[in-house]
């Protein structure tokens, strides 16, 4: 997804990714050989600018405050996973509402559903990853059982699309 987005993206991408603390800084740097965008590890307090993807660090929630800096948060994990992908989405829902795109993506277990939805009913555009090429479709397959996805695509096509979206096109 992160290859196919020019290197003149004119939005910032926030990552959360399931994975132990101390994999996160190898994790970013090998995002950053992988895509034409800047990519680094989310830091408290920073600003997201357009071109960069902000990494959550491991064991830290990120949230985006109503200021529009990143806040990495020690708050418990919720389902399970600290950082958690619903708590970056309900963020993104107080604080960017409908300029927002929240896209959920292969993986174990329910998060990331509720915040997405929680993403949808603002109006902000909400995508999963199809089934057909989700390598675990329980993360999009929540978030499709609770109706929090307004686009279902193959990873192939959810980069494109982004670069639609954020060029002005229809959601």
């Amino acid at each position: 997804v992160l290859g196919a987005l020019p290197e003149t993206f004119p939005a910032p991408v926030l990552v959360v990714q399931h994975m132990g603390a101390q994999f996160m800084d190898v994790f970013a740097s090998w995002l950053d050989g992988q895509t034409r965008l800047k990519v680094k590890l989310a830091e408290e307090g920073e600003t997201p600018r357009a071109g960069v993807v902000y990494v959550a660090p491991g064991d830290r929630h990120l949230v985006v405050a109503s200021s529009g800096a990143m806040h990495l948060s020690t708050d418990p994990p919720l389902s399970s996973q600290r950082p958690a992908a619903d708590m970056l989405f309900r963020s993104l829902a107080r604080t960017a509402g409908s300029r927002a795109v929240g896209v959920l993506m292969t993986g174990m277990g329910e998060d990331g559903a509720k915040g997405l939805l929680a993403m949808r009913e603002t109006g902000a555009c909400t995508m999963i990853e199809d089934e057909s090429t989700a390598v675990v479709f329980g993360m999009p397959g929540a978030a499709a059982r609770i109706g929090a996805a307004s686009l279902a695509l193959p990873l192939d096509l959810i980069g494109p699309r982004l670069v639609q979206i954020v060029a002005g096109a229809p959601r």
